[in-house]
């Protein structure tokens, strides 16, 4: 027996274009030029495996379709943008008006001394994509707009000011589009997330999935499940599980997930 990814994270086995606002992200060419990611694209599962094995199939899937803007180049901006490429989404937007100053080459590790003056996204654009050959990587330095956010399903402010802050939560809590806004100050930083009325959470605690072996199982509706008396189960009510291997009640392995109650100490 052992708990599904309802309640319990589950396992699993083995040139740089400027780009204007009106056509960020559908229709530009990736910088690196080989962006596989999207809806029918497979999971490289020798490219992803440590991740998968923390995300699982599910999560990823739901990755490698997400256009994502990050908006500010600074050394927040870009180390958000660099793991973005890496965890394997379909597409990262990396938007920056402002050009490369020496204050960013203290902690914006994308930047070298001969891109000061430049403009931040641009800068940093070809050494991003050269990260994940599957993520397709372009920059915009066009002002924030509505037409702009659009085709976006996660947006990301850094170095923002509050101003542009409340417009844009406003406009994309009306579209549905995830938001987070995030800044640093020294030792001191901000995150404010906004996810929409619709998320849900299937993993609330990131454990691993639990097992334990059946003894004995009572027929009934509800019926009573066992273990074995070797190790606590560690299973609490509201979890959901499902069950493999069987005998006796075959029918027991083909169900999906169910929900339990547990009757006693967690043994």
């Amino acid at each position: 027996m052992s708990s599904s990814p309802l309640s319990k994270k589950r396992r699993v086995s083995g040139s740089e274009p400027r780009l204007s606002a009106t056509n960020v992200p559908s229709a530009a060419t990736p910088a690196n030029g080989m962006a596989k990611n999207g809806g029918d694209a497979e999971i490289d599962e020798g490219l992803y495996s440590r991740q998968l094995y923390v995300l699982g199939h599910e999560a990823m899937k739901r990755m490698q379709t997400s256009n994502v803007l990050v908006s500010g180049l600074r050394g927040l901006g870009v180390e958000v943008a660099k793991n973005l490429v890496l965890g394997g989404v379909k597409s990262v937007t990396l938007h920056d008006p402002h050009p490369a100053a020496w204050p960013d080459l203290s902690s914006q590790f994308y930047l070298r001394e001969d891109d000061v003056g430049r403009n931040r996204a641009e800068a940093t654009l070809p050494r991003l994509a050269e990260l994940n050959a599957y993520v397709g990587v372009s920059s915009s330095r066009e002002p924030l707009s509505e037409e702009m956010l659009q085709p976006f399903q996660v947006v990301v402010l850094t170095n923002s000011p509050l101003e542009e802050q409340l417009w844009v939560g406003d406009f994309c809590h009306r579209r549905g589009i995830p938001l987070v806004v995030a800044d640093t100050r020294g030792l001191f930083g901000q995150l404010f997330c906004d996810f929409g009325d619709d998320l849900v959470v299937t993993d609330p605690n990131g454990e691993q999935p639990l097992s334990a072996m059946v003894s004995m199982i009572t027929k009934g509706c509800p019926g009573e499940v066992t273990c074995l008396d070797e190790a606590r189960h560690g299973f609490e009510s509201g979890d959901f599980v499902t069950f493999t291997e069987v005998e006796g009640m075959e029918e027991l392995n083909s169900c999906g997930p169910v929900e339990i109650r547990v009757l006693g100490a967690a043994l």
